[in-house]
């Protein structure tokens, strides 16, 4: 088999793997966004003291399980705190 033939086989079958791959990718459900818009000011909150978890009605009816967004209580309101995504090395001190 001729060299120029095999990397052009090479090539294909390559071509067709990415664009397959491709177009699962588009197919795939669509996660969540996050954070919420607005919450529900009536949502139920399961708390403690100082920390709960806002429940999302509707997510958790479509899903079947329980998902909502933590909260923490400030100045008598709850408030959704920033994500702060910092790594540190594990072996800091």
């Amino acid at each position: 088999m001729p060299r120029t033939l095999r990397l052009s086989i090479g090539v294909l079958i390559l071509a067709l793997t990415f664009g397959a791959a491709g177009w699962v990718y588009g197919q795939a459900a669509q996660g969540p966004q996050f954070p919420s818009p607005q919450p529900d000011p009536a949502a139920p909150i399961i708390s403690g003291s100082d920390v709960g978890f806002r429940v999302d009605r509707q997510q958790t009816q479509t899903l079947g399980r329980l998902t909502g967004t933590w909260v923490v209580r400030v100045n008598g309101q709850w408030v959704e705190p920033a994500a702060s995504l910092r790594g540190r090395p594990l072996g800091t001190r």
